[in-house]
């Protein structure tokens, strides 16, 4: 197994992320979305030779976390669509765990606030928007999370639906390992069966 943070901040775009996130630059939305998903274009390759040679790749976050917290920004012109679309092509995962949290808990835990998106607005949304891409289409429309700025509007999320499963991390640390595992077991059975991961997906 490899553990990989998708966000590379030693390559000369990931540098630009870096300081972008520290608040040294400021940068268009767009922009700062568009290097984002270069980093992870930069990362492909890596990721297709480790799954050849048979390795289960663990990433911190991946395309998800990325459209979604550049659509929390609700700016009019940066959708979740739009921001989907330069991911189009990259590794398709076959399991996205989503651990939620309240802001109350995640403040408790420390290390908040340190870095730009690390803002309770931000985080709001950002949540809504994960359990939003977990949803169905009529279970969003019920919730209200299709309308407005960053919204689930005018899109077919069929991937990330199938794809997407959120995890209570308010527990204790055995509690939230148990919940996780008991997500991902029933992938590593298809996987064992052969029925998941003989090819490398891709995102549609």
């Amino acid at each position: 197994m490899a553990k990989k943070d998708v966000t590379d901040r030693s390559t000369p775009i990931g540098q630009m992320i870096d300081a972008y996130l520290k608040s040294d630059v400021e940068m268009d939305d767009h922009v700062i979305h568009l290097l984002f998903s270069a980093n992870r274009w930069e990362a492909v390759t890596q990721i297709q030779t480790l799954l050849a040679s048979g390795t289960t790749i663990l990433c911190d976050r991946y395309y998800h976390s990325g459209i979604v917290y550049s659509a929390a920004k609700q700016n009019p012109s940066l959708s979740l669509s739009w921001a989907r679309a330069p991911e189009r092509g990259l590794p398709r995962p076959d399991l996205v765990l989503f651990l939620d949290l309240d802001e109350s808990q995640a403040k408790a835990r420390g290390g908040w606030g340190g870095e730009l998106y690390e803002k309770a607005e931000i985080q709001k949304r950002v949540r809504e928007l994960f359990w939003g891409l977990s949803m169905g289409g009529k279970d969003r429309q019920a919730e209200g999370l299709v309308e407005g700025a960053g919204g689930l509007e005018g899109a077919q999320w069929k991937q990330e639906e199938e794809d997407l499963v959120v995890v209570d991390a308010g527990g204790s640390v055995e509690e939230v390992a148990e919940a996780i595992w008991g997500k991902v077991k029933g992938r590593v059975e298809l996987v064992e069966k052969g029925e998941m991961g003989k090819s490398v997906r891709t995102v549609r």
